[in-house]
């Protein structure tokens, strides 16, 4: 997991310099203030971004989520969130699995993890055992956007580009 202010390039551009990274980081400067919600292909094979919005509710409403082949990138547009985190394996079984999507769900039990705050402008990346559970309200819930970018870890190790 990388957190950092997406302006802040001094602070995470010399480990996440992947070009595909370098790609996708661009792609945001560029578009996100303007973008309009929905899916936006960035030119492989389900590597894309998703522009959208929801109102965060209590940490208990929201669920826990992983990819075991897709790593995220999570960019704050408007507003506020918080997000737990953990290693998957802390999780147990998955309760719901959905191929098409690369998206394990898991129950809600409380078990220890790690909590982060994301304002507009930050980011925080994902990789795949990196269980997450965005759409935490941070004090009251609050309406934001934000966009994801899906990259499939193929892209990233050379293997069936």
């Amino acid at each position: 997991m990388v957190s950092a202010k997406l302006h802040d390039e001094k602070n995470w551009k010399s480990f996440l310099n992947h070009p595909i990274f370098l790609e996708s980081f661009e792609w945001i400067l560029k578009n996100a203030e303007t973008a309009s919600a929905g899916i936006h292909e960035l030119g492989k094979p389900n590597w894309f971004v998703n522009v959208h919005g929801y109102a965060t509710q209590s940490r208990e409403q929201c669920v826990w989520e992983n990819h075991a082949r897709t790593v995220d990138i999570q960019y704050i547009i408007e507003g506020v969130e918080g997000i737990d985190f953990a290693r998957v394996e802390a999780l147990g079984e998955p309760t719901l699995y959905k191929s098409e999507t690369d998206t394990q769900k898991f129950s809600p039990e409380p078990f220890a993890s790690s909590h982060l705050v994301l304002h507009a402008g930050e980011f925080v990346v994902f990789f795949p055992g990196e269980a997450h559970r965005p759409k935490i309200a941070v004090g009251e819930p609050c309406t934001l956007r934000k966009l994801v970018v899906k990259i499939p870890m193929n892209l990233l190790d050379g293997t069936n580009q």
